[in-house]
């Protein structure tokens, strides 16, 4: 292959990349309005998080569905409440998304690396919704989820 060649099918790999991106992204979506129909008239597809039944903390995903729900809805207050890791992982989609049809109109696909800075900021943030939620929790009073605040009324006092 030419070098011409070369380069015209790897914008072409691009290209065709992003548009199944875009088609898989919008079938997200769509599958998300349809299990927030469906779950409300089907309690089985919402069991609820195990580690909060067992335990009456809240770990780092909880919240998570009901933080997708409020985004859906445009309340971005409500879905930060609820689970700011939700936001954070939308954020860096977009941010790649946008990263990768910027390379393709350039015309110079990059293979997509997710950044290390999204990791760490994932774990950083899922470790202090984790320890921040459950002292307020267990120590403060303040449960904005509402599960588990009678349970540790009753325990603590």
């Amino acid at each position: 292959m030419m070098p011409n060649e070369l380069d015209r099918e790897r914008a072409l790999r691009g290209l065709r990349m992003m548009i199944a991106l875009t088609v898989a992204a919008a079938a997200g979506v769509g599958a998300c309005y349809l299990y927030f129909w469906l779950a409300p008239r089907f309690p089985i597809l919402s069991p609820g998080c195990t580690l909060s039944r067992v335990t009456h903390l809240y770990c780092p995903g909880c919240g998570g569905t009901r933080a997708v729900a409020a985004l859906l809805r445009g309340d971005l207050l409500t879905s930060l409440r609820a689970n700011p890791i939700v936001l954070w992982m939308v954020g860096v989609a977009l941010y790649l998304y946008v990263r990768g049809w910027a390379a393709v109109i350039r015309r110079a696909p990059e293979r997509m690396r997710v950044p290390s800075w999204t990791w760490v900021g994932l774990i950083v943030l899922a470790l202090g919704v984790f320890v921040v939620r459950n002292l307020l929790l267990v120590f403060g009073g303040y449960d904005y989820l509402g599960d588990n605040l009678a349970f540790w009324v009753a325990v603590i006092g």
